[in-house]
Parts: structure tokens; C-alpha cells; sequence
């Protein structure tokens, strides 16, 4: 039956109360005066439609529904403000009181055709009834909206709504429950339309919207979970909940032929249809919030809004566990999920579902592992890289951290997928393993727990990652990788050893061709086979197993036991060293030396005790007649044992036996300076040789039990050689140039004053003496003679040496003279012969008278002296004669010596080719002697030439 229209306008307390409200509400509604068509949506949803039309005409706009009728009630809500039968609904989204009135933006007399209803409204709350319009089988509710407001022309209107139109999208059907279709025509001939398909997808809702807008086409598939909030003191015919909604947009994954959910970047809070408020989140939320009336703000302290934010928190809370059994638990949601944190700032809105997301993740296996599983924040761990995801599984993880724990999926990286990454590391606070913190976390107690191929795999990854094994510089800034200091290297015995030890020797060896009698620790063969973790051993400097690193590893130290070496076992020990001896390696020969000196490994030989005694090759001689004599009685000196033959006795001597007495002194440098002392301020040498530190091993017992033979030994080899240091001269300063410097005679304390204060010498009494109580000549015969000797030890001086000091002759000279007569007589005839002026050349003239006149002849005849003018004067006649070779006959005597014709002595100088060098000089200037001729030439030496010049 059709509504009392006269009976609803005629109410004037109503109409009037109303007409007031509606008034003050219009200009405050909407910022956008196209939002009307949301509210036109909201009413078709709430009525039920399935199907809503709009068609744009010239004048007017039409919107069709297939909703449930209208009915007085109705008519009463929408013309009403805040009155309508769902004022108080929050189970329905429209109210006719307040969202209907968004169209008086574009009319001032809406029509409503639906059943039995057809009226016009005017003022906003006036109904009349109108002429009833057939609608059709397309619908059962009709509005038409004439674009007669007088502030807004009809185009205007046109293109406005226009807009709006075209903006709608698929996504407007997303939360509705009962429209499934949305069509739109307009004036131009563009047109659309939108369709909703929902199937069940676990406990979701799988909705399907697509569209097609001006001929393009747009699709998209979401998954909207929902969960029931009680309604507060709801009507009588109103449902006791209301659902709040979350839904995630799906993606088809074609690489992986699965859907996967893809992060929204527009999400704007949903209360049916999309309000202005932003969300932030890679999903959509939505529920019957309450809003202003132009929906674009939501009241934040608004109780019934808190209720559905938390309502919202808990259901998210109980989706990701779904998602997970639906195998959409995957990054990309993850990326979805509110884990910017910069976004929600604690006390905002939405803040309660960020604390329930984290602690959902942080409690539940909700997060993607590397094996395809999930995995709790509380038992995941991260990987900075992808080779520790491969090396350590569950098992090396739960033995390092003592839980069992997972790594995360290695899509999330700090590069990659950096917010995501954060998220994890600060607000879930997941433990990032790094390749230095591995190292640092390992123990004996986790190596020996894995395989040989374990271990191989390990060797492998570590060729790459030099910084966890280098060897640094001791500094803080360059200190040792972590794994040096770690028993990662597998023995054959399965054991595990640092590489090396804390003075850098080696733990370990690889073994090329195993010793059978060798006890080196040797890296596992199994594990050495392998390429690359043989290339990682090399590259990390564990030294490939060889017959010298078992003498210095496992020989020498036995010498040092309680228990020493037997005498079998020894002889093997020296077949080794022999054998390592061999090494073409410099650096191991050098080691193998310096281990082999500092080791008391050498068999002593013949001694009174019987007990087999090994001591350094430095404190030890070869057997030898001279040296047994000089050590006699000297138990502090050994020799070495007559086991030894042929190239061990090399070798011995290599390493510091000796064959002589061991005498340590300073060698002096070009200058005869034996540098003592070099420090700041404090400058000591001495001079000439001379070392007050010296040291002749033995020598203190030798003097102490002397005897005939040590005496002529210790004379004879001993300190004539090292005579220069019983006594000498030492310089002090203390700047290093030595300016300023003082001297001092010194007596060396341990070779001098031994020496100087001992009975030693024997006299021709047969009897030892004191240096001081005998002369050289008191000396046997098996003492050589030396002088200088004789004057270090401060001996008595003989007849000779009295007279060589008064002569100012060294007494060496006059044994010397005395030795070899011959040889002197000789110089002495030589040095003679220096001494005398060479025979001046003389020619016999056998005729005189003869002689002169071929000299006039010649000078007749001879060429006059020519000269040309030129930059300068120039003879040119000089070539005629040759007066050098003339000179050189008439001045050569008969001992091939050629004479000065002035100082009658010797030409000083010869030539390259032997000839005297000596200089024509011309005697006769042109004046008075205008011809050439050789005779007119002197020669002369240079000394003289330049001086007759």
C-alpha cells in the first residue's frame, strides 16, 4: 500500500525539527560531493541488492537495484535526518537520516520509484507523490536524481559524476556481501562494469572481483578472513555481531605455479567502501566503524573503534596460522605485515595489531626456514651469508646455541629485502650468525661432532673467507682471524688441533707420502684428498709433511725428556736427521739448524760415569790428539762420540761442533775498531783490535794444570793469533762521533790478565814461570818467536830488543834480517843502485875536423825556418826533421837508462809502450839559429823542461 505522503508532510513539529537539522548537516557532510554514489552503494547492500545500475543522461542520473522494496518506514528514514530505521544499526552501513542527503550536491528533487512507492522529495524532507515509472525485469528499486541545483550547472554535474564513474574500481565490491555486479553508462557512450565471484578457501572467503573500465580490463583475487564482534545493546531486529575483516590480495606466482600473497601499497581503512584514513599496512582492514559523516577521519578514542582495532588484532593473530596451512605463509606476506616500524609509533590507532603480529611471530613457527618449514623468532637464527645456511643444519645449530633452532629463508638480506631484515633483527630480535661469530662460537667439543665430508665442506668455504684463518699484525686494528686460535684441523687419530701454536709453529702437517715410523700429527687423508680443502690447507700455511718437521717436532724434543733417547733409538734418530739434511728447501734447512743447535741431541763421547749423555753441538768438539791435550782434565768439555762417521760428521760441524778452540771475540772493522759499546750517551771501542771482552773457551783450567805441550799450544795458536787483545787501547764518549773523547790502556780481564798472571811458560830451567820472569830467549825453540807477543804479556826484554828500542828499529825487522841474510844483501845492493845517478851517454869523435864540417854542410843545405801567418804564427818547416828519435839514441846509456841532459838523472816517467817519456826542448831561438837541425834539441825531463821554459 503506498505511504501517507500528506500525512508525513504535514507533521510540522516533525518537519520542522527536521528541516533544521538537515540544514545544518548538508554543508558539512563531504569535502567530494560525488561520495554520494558510496552512500547510494551503501543503501542497495543494505537493501539486499544483488545488481546496481548507474546510467548518466543529460539532466539526470538514474540508479537502479534489485534490492527488497520500500516501505513507509522507509519513506519516513529518507526523508528524515538521523532518523532512519538504522540510525542505531551498526549492522547495516547507509543511513537514509544523514548519507541520502549527499545527493542534494546535484539535485533539489530526488525521485524514488520502488513497488508501490513513487514520490518526489523536495526541501529535503517534503514527499509528493509522482507518476509511477515501470522499472523493468533489470530491478525493483529506481532513483532519479535530476541535476537541477542551481548552484552547480548541469555539465558540470555531468563530468563530476562522470569522474566518480570511471574511478570506481573492482575493488569497490571487495567487503560487500550482497552486490555482485556494478554497472555504469554514461552520456558519452563510455560505459563499465564490475562483478564479485566468492569462494571458500579454508576459513576465508576466496573473493574475485573483476571489471572492465573503458574497455580495459582489471582483475584481482583476495582472501578476507573475518571474525564476529558482539554488538552493544542491539535493536530488537538487528543481528548480536557484526564482523571485522582482513584481506590479503593474491598474486599468481607463475614461476612457482602457486598464488603467493603480494603487498598492497594503497591501504586505506575500509568501513564497506574506502575512507581516507590510512592504514599503512600491506593489507586491508575492515568493520562497521564509526566515521564522520563525509567518512574521512575515524574517531580515535571512540570506544566502539578501539573494540574493532583489538577485535582486528586478535584476528590477525589467528590468520597467519591459516595462511600458513594454506601455504601462503610465505616472504612476500611476511613483507605484507606491519613491520615498518616508523609507520606505528606506539599509542597510534592501529598500534594494537602491530603488537599482535610481533608476538604471533615472536611465539608461533609462522616464520619461512631455508628447508621449507617454519619457524618461531624465539628458535630462528639468520644468516649474514648463504654459505653458513649450507654449512651448519639444524644439528650444528642446536650444538653451537644449545636450542633447536632453524635459519630464516635466505631471501631475507640486509640488502635484498632490508625492512623485512630489520623487522627481524630489532623487533623480533632474531640473532644474526655471521661467518666471525660462527668462528668465535666453535669449540673442540663441535668438531669432533662432525663428519669427515663435513669438514671438507667447511675446508671448501673457508678458501674464500681469508679473514676468519689470516694471520694479522698484532695489532688491534689487524689481530688474527678468530678460527687460528680454533681446533678446526682434523688429525688422522680423528683429534683436532690448532693450526698453530702460540709461537706460530705448526699443529699440523699434510702428508703427501706418510713416514711409516713418523708420530707428525697429519691432516686426516680423507679430508686432504679433496681439491679445494687441500688448496685451503696450503693457502692457510699448514706445511706439507716432511722429514724435517718430524726431526724438529718429534726427534729433538725427546732430548729433553727425564728419559733420554737409548742407543738404538738414537741411531735412528740420526738417519733421520741425515735424511732431513737432504731438504733443497732454505727455510727448512734454516729451521732444521737452528732446532738442531739448540737441542742436546749429540752423544758424548768415552767418559768416566759409563751413562749414555747427550749435550749441544755447541759444547762439544771433535775428537782430536791437540784439543784432548789442551781440555785434559777439563770436565766441563765434551767430544763427541766415536759412533759417528762420514757425513754426520759433516753435519755436526755444520751445526756448531767444533775442530778448533772455541775463542769468541768482536771482529774490527776496516779501521782495526772493535765496536764495545753503542748506546745514547754512552760510546765504547777499542782501538787497533783490540777486544777486552774476549773470550778463549778452556783457557782458565788450561793455564791452572799447564804443561809443557798446553803451553806451546796455547803460545802458539792461541795468543799469537789473538795478541792484539791481551792488551790495547780503549776510546770513551759519550757522543757517537766521539768528539771530546778520553783513552785508556786496558788489560782484557779473561784473556790478558790470565795470560799476564799465570805460571805457563817454561823456562830452560824446565820449570813453569810467569810472562814476567822470562825473556824471549828463555823460551824453547817449539815457541815461535814474536816480539809483540812478548810485549803484550809485558816479558823481559833481551839484547836485541834493547838495542832494536834504542836503534828505533822493530826487533821483527832484525829477525827477519837475521833469518834471511841473502835476501838483504840483495836489497841492499838494489837500494843502493837507486841511490846513484845513471852514466850520462858520451859518443867518441874519431875525426873532429871532419864531424864540423858536415854540420856546416848540413846547416847550408838544411832548410831555413818558414812561418805563415795565420789566426796565429805557425812553423811549417818543423816536419822536416825528427829531433825526438835523434835525442833518444844520443841520451840512452848502455844500461837502456835515458838521461836528463840537465840534472843528469833517470827520465822519471815511461809510456804505455815502455818508451821513456821526455820532451824535445829547442835550444836556438830563429834569431840565431835560423836553420833546421836535430842538434839545435835538448832533451830534458818535465821537471827541467818546464823550468829551461
Amino acid at each position: 500500500m503506498t505511504s501517507n505522503y500528506d500525512n508525513i508532510r504535514n507533521d510540522e513539529k516533525r518537519k520542522e525539527a527536521i528541516l533544521d537539522k538537515a540544514l545544518k548537516l548538508l554543508g558539512k557532510m563531504y569535502s567530494d560531493r560525488t561520495h554520494f554514489v558510496f552512500e547510494l552503494l551503501q543503501n542497495a547492500e543494505d537493501a539486499g541488492a544483488s545488481r546496481v545500475l548507474f546510467q548518466l543522461f543529460e539532466d539526470k542520473l538514474e540508479v537502479c537495484h534489485d534490492g527488497r522494496l520500500f516501505d513507509e518506514k522507509d519513506v519516513r528514514g529518507i526523508c528524515g535526518v538521523g532518523e532512519g530505521t538504522k540510525a542505531e544499526d551498526l549492522t547495516q552501513i547507509g543511513k537514509f537520516g544523514i548519507g541520502f542527503k549527499s545527493v542534494y550536491a546535484y539535485t533539489t528533487t530526488p525521485e524514488i520509484h520502488s513497488g508501490n512507492e513513487s514520490f518526489r522529495i523536495e526541501n529535503y524532507v517534503r514527499p509528493y507523490a509522482v507518476q509511477q515509472r515501470e522499472i523493468g525485469d533489470s530491478g525493483t528499486t529506481l532513483f532519479v536524481f535530476p541535476l537541477n541545483k542551481e548552484d552547480v550547472e548541469p555539465a558540470i554535474a555531468r563530468r563530476e559524476i562522470s569522474v566518480r564513474l570511471r574511478k570506481l574500481s573492482a575493488r569497490t565490491l571487495l567487503f560487500l556481501r550482497k552486490i555482485k555486479e556494478i554497472e555504469y553508462r554514461l552520456p558519452d557512450g563510455m560505459d563499465g562494469v564490475y562483478l564479485r565471484d566468492v569462494a571458500t578457501r579454508g576459513g576465508a572467503r576466496e573473493v574475485t572481483v573483476i571489471g572492465q573500465n573503458n574497455g580495459k580490463d582489471e582483475s584481482e583475487s583476495w582472501l578476507i578472513f573475518e571474525r564476529p564482534v558482539e554488538v552493544p545493546d542491539p535493536a530488537e531486529d538487528c543481528p548480536r555481531h557484526v564482523p571485522v575483516e582482513i584481506g590479503f590480495r593474491l598474486e599468481n606466482n607463475e614461476k612457482e605455479h602457486r598464488d603467493e600473497v603480494a603487498r598492497v601499497t594503497d591501504s586505506k581503512l575500509v568501513v564497506y567502501f574506502p575512507t581516507e584514513k590510512e592504514t599503512r599496512f600491506g593489507f586491508l582492514i575492515q568493520g562497521p566503524y564509526k566515521t564522520t559523516p563525509a567518512r574521512d577521519n575515524i574517531p580515535k578514542e571512540d570506544d566502539w573503534n578501539a573494540t574493532l582495532v583489538g577485535e582486528t588484532a586478535c584476528l590477525i593473530s589467528e590468520v597467519l596460522p591459516q595462511l600458513k596451512d594454506l601455504g601462503l605463509l610465505s616472504i612476500s606476506l611476511l613483507e605484507a605485515l606491519p613491520i615498518r616500524m616508523d609507520d606505528f609509533p606506539p599509542g597510534s590507532m592501529f598500534y594494537p595489531i602491530v603488537v599482535s603480529v610481533r608476538e604471533a611471530l615472536a611465539a608461533k613457527e609462522l616464520l619461512p626456514t631455508d628447508d621449507g618449514s617454519f619457524v618461531s623468532a624465539r628458535n630462528a637464527k639468520m644468516a649474514s651469508a648463504e654459505w653458513l645456511r649450507r654449512q651448519l643444519r639444524e644439528e650444528q645449530l642446536s650444538l653451537l646455541y644449545k636450542t633447536e633452532s632453524k635459519w630464516i629463508s635466505g631471501e631475507v638480506t640486509e640488502r635484498g629485502r632490508h625492512d623485512l631484515w630489520k623487522y627481524i633483527r630489532e623487533e623480533l630480535e632474531v640473532e644474526e650468525i655471521t661467518p666471525d661469530s660462527f668462528s668465535r662460537k666453535t669449540d673442540s667439543t663441535f668438531f669432533k661432532s662432525q663428519t669427515d665430508q663435513w669438514m671438507v665442506d667447511l675446508y671448501r668455504q673457508l678458501l674464500n673467507q681469508k679473514a676468519l684463518w689470516k694471520k694479522g699484525a698484532g695489532s688491534y686494528w689487524d689481530s688474527d682471524g678468530p678460527l687460528r686460535k680454533k681446533p678446526f684441523i682434523r688429525l688422522e687419530d680423528g683429534s683436532h688441533v690448532r693450526p698453530f701454536d702460540d709461537d706460530d709453529r705448526p699443529n699440523a702437517y699434510v702428508s703427501t707420502v706418510r713416514a711409516p715410523d713418523s708420530v707428525l700429527p697429519i691432516v686426516k687423508a680423507e679430508i686432504a684428498k679433496d681439491d679445494e680443502a687441500r688448496r685451503f690447507l696450503s693457502d692457510l700455511k699448514v706445511p706439507e709433511f716432511d722429514i724435517v718437521a718430524e726431526v724438529i717436532e718429534h726427534v729433538m724434543p725427546k732430548y729433553t725428556l727425564t728419559t733420554l733417547p737409548t742407543l738404538d733409538e738414537h741411531q735412528r734418530d740420526i738417519e733421520k736427521i741425515t735424511e732431513a739434511f737432504k731438504t733443497d728447501s732454505q727455510e727448512k734447512r734454516a729451521r732444521l739448524k737452528r732446532t738442531l743447535q739448540e737441542s742436546p741431541f749429540v752423544l758424548v763421547g768415552s767418559h768416566t760415569s759409563g751413562d749414555v749423555i747427550y749435550r749441544k753441538p755447541n759444547d762439544l768438539y771433535f775428537q782430536d790428539d791437540t784439543l784432548e791435550m789442551y781440555f785434559s782434565g777439563n770436565t766441563e768439555v765434551g767430544f763427541v762420540s766415536s759412533v759417528y762417521q762420514g757425513t754426520v760428521l759433516e753435519i755436526l760441524k755444520d751445526i756448531g761442533v767444533s775442530e778448533d778452540v772455541r775463542i769468541h771475540r768482536k771482529s774490527p772493522d776496516y779501521r782495526g775498531v772493535v765496536k764495545i759499546r753503542d748506546w745514547h750517551g754512552s760510546h765504547e771501542r777499542g782501538l787497533c783490535g783490540f777486544d777486552p771482552d774476549i773470550q778463549v773457551e778452556g783457557l782458565a783450567y788450561a793455564l791452572k794444570s799447564a804443561t809443557i805441550e798446553k803451553s806451546v799450544f796455547i803460545w802458539n795458536c792461541i795468543a799469537i793469533p789473538n795478541a792484539e787483545c791481551i792488551r790495547g787501547t780503549v776510546e770513551r764518549s759519550s757522543r757517537q762521533t766521539y768528539e771530546n773523547s778520553s783513552k785508556e790502556e786496558r788489560v782484557s780481564e779473561s784473556f790478558g790478565c790470565l795470560l799476564r798472571q799465570s805460571q805457563w811458560l817454561p823456562g830452560t830451567d824446565g820449570q813453569l814461570h810467569y810472562p814476567s820472569e822470562l825473556c824471549l830467549n828463555d823460551l824453547p825453540d817449539q815457541l815461535e818467536r814474536n816480539e809483540k807477543l812478548a810485549e803484550m804479556l809485558g816479558m823481559k826484554k833481551d839484547v836485541v830488543a834493547k838495542l832494536a828500542e834504542e836503534a828505533g828499529i822493530p826487533t821483527e825487522d832484525i829477525d827477519l834480517l837475521r833469518r834471511y841474510p841473502e835476501e838483504f844483501s840483495q836489497w841492499k845492493a838494489q837500494m843502493v843502485a837507486r841511490e846513484e845517478k845513471p852514466v850520462f851517454p858520451t859518443r867518441t869523435v874519431t875525426n873532429p875536423e871532419r864531424r864540423q864540417e858536415r854540420i856546416t854542410e848540413q846547416l847550408a843545405d838544411g832548410p831555413k825556418k818558414e812561418y805563415e801567418d795565420r789566426e796565429r804564427s805557425v812553423r811549417t818547416t818543423r816536419r822536416i826533421i825528427d829531433p825526438a828519435l835523434w835525442l833518444k839514441e844520443q841520451y840512452t846509456n848502455d844500461d837502456g837508462q835515458m838521461v836528463c841532459q840537465i840534472c843528469k838523472e833517470e827520465m822519471p816517467f815511461r809510456k804505455r809502450d815502455g818508451q821513456y817519456y821526455f820532451e824535445a826542448v829547442e835550444a836556438f831561438s830563429h834569431d840565431y839559429m835560423p836553420m833546421e837541425h836535430e842538434a839545435q834539441f835538448l832533451a830534458l825531463c818535465p821537471l827541467c823542461a818546464a823550468m829551461y821554459k
